[in-house]
């Protein structure tokens, strides 16, 4: 933040135009002799902000994790039944986290799913078709695909596919 220079003016501007009779300023913000006296003259107190370093030390930052994908080991979803749909949440508010990610993998198939949380899919293996109304998008190892909030989409794939994904909030179930 920019450092300010206080005169006797401004002292006289902010008690007979604004009819103030205080003056909060920054702590490194500069004050001239002359604007002192005025002030005092005029009744108009001059309040210095607290340093920032005053301010509470932060709260105590969750630990690191890493997920050794290799080791992850998915589990049934049902909704995806018809695809053979697996996943696993990785990552979920209980790591402290306002973010939820893991790994789903489908077979042959689709399936559909609203979502009432922000995604976004990073395609590890195979080939992930995502289908909104008229809209469809595809992606392969490496592509990245965004899905908004309030989406009715489905998920689909034409032969397998495996993807990580990232949502907000944490716990979309």
């Amino acid at each position: 933040m920019t450092r300010q220079l206080f005169t006797a003016s401004d002292i006289r501007r902010l008690a007979n135009d604004q009819k103030s009779n205080l003056l909060i300023v920054a702590p490194d913000d500069l004050i001239t002799p002359e604007a002192q006296d005025v002030a005092r003259e005029l009744g108009v107190q001059i309040r210095r902000e607290e340093a920032a370093s005053n301010a509470p030390a932060p709260a105590t930052l969750p630990p690191l994790k890493v997920v050794r994908g290799a080791n992850v080991v998915l589990e049934a979803f049902e909704p995806g039944a018809s695809a053979n749909t697996r996943l696993r949440d990785v990552i979920t508010s209980g790591n402290g986290s306002p973010m939820g990610a893991g790994y789903m993998s489908l077979e042959r198939g689709e399936f559909p799913w609203t979502l009432n949380y922000d995604e976004v899919d990073v395609v590890l293996e195979g080939e992930l078709v995502i289908t909104r109304g008229g809209e469809r998008v595809r992606g392969g190892p490496g592509d990245c695909i965004f899905i908004p909030k309030g989406s009715t989409i489905t998920f689909g794939t034409p032969g397998g596919v495996r993807f990580f994904y990232v949502t907000f909030p944490a716990d979309w179930a």
